[in-house]
């Protein structure tokens, strides 16, 4: 869910397992520095994985027909944040390392999905796993344009953006199958679905063709972008009032 910041962050070669640590720490971050515990009544109900599995969101400054969206929408404010700071545009990175990179951060969705299941009290405060992905590879689908939309520079020519499509939006893709399937988390790959209905569901979302997604994951994200808009201007009051613009 975009907030509108434009970060970038560089880092060397490290692990899966570093990279996991650097994504969860930047999205926590940004739960701090965009005000969503101010929004969620001060209570810190943030956690990696919830314990309860039940909300205890009260009553914030929003209609009572957002409430149960709430912490979903700002699970998927913090990574957008995140993301942003870590994947930068396709010249800038080496695509091997990217993919190790976007690998490390769907493996923590995959652990919170599978945690999550297994919990016998199912979360209502994450969003989906596949949703949390289709957000994360329409992020990576679109960084062929980030280097030009910044620099307002050329676009790649149509050969070397279909090979960045090639070589890592899908391959991205198929990671995130084989770690789902590796943590045996059957929901996220139903919820995932094929790669021909999955990409088609990001075509569509950028359209706004609402009524054609078919996933799960894009079927939530669009029944959260709604309730998003009604929610960022909360947090652009905090981040004005606190000086914590991102």
């Amino acid at each position: 869910m975009r907030t509108g910041s434009k970060k970038l962050l560089k880092f060397g070669k490290t692990t899966i397992d570093q990279i996991s640590e650097i994504w969860i720490t930047l999205h926590e971050r940004a739960h701090i520095e965009l005000g969503h515990f101010s929004i969620l009544e001060g209570i810190p109900t943030f956690n990696l994985v919830s314990k309860s599995g039940k909300s205890q969101i009260q009553e914030p400054d929003l209609p009572r027909e957002l409430w149960d969206k709430v912490e979903r929408c700002l699970e998927l404010q913090a990574d957008h944040e995140a993301l942003e700071e870590m994947l930068g545009n396709m010249d800038e990175v080496d695509w091997a390392e990217l993919r190790v990179t976007i690998a490390s951060i769907a493996s923590v969705m995959v652990l919170i999905e599978k945690i999550d299941t297994d919990n016998p009290n199912p979360s209502e405060t994450h969003p989906k796993a596949a949703t949390r992905i289709f957000q994360l590879l329409g992020h990576v689908g679109d960084m062929w344009s980030v280097g030009a939309s910044l620099n307002t520079g050329d676009l790649p020519n149509a050969e070397r953006i279909q090979e960045f499509a090639e070589e890592v939006i899908l391959s991205a893709y198929f990671d995130a199958v084989e770690m789902a399937k590796s943590a045996e988390a059957t929901n996220l790959i139903h919820d995932l679905g094929d790669p021909e209905v999955f990409f088609a569901d990001i075509a569509h979302a950028k359209l706004g063709h609402w009524d054609q997604l078919q996933t799960v994951g894009a079927k939530e994200w669009a029944v959260l972008k709604d309730a998003n808009e009604q929610i960022l201007p909360l947090v652009y009051k905090f981040q004005a009032e606190n000086k914590t613009s991102i």
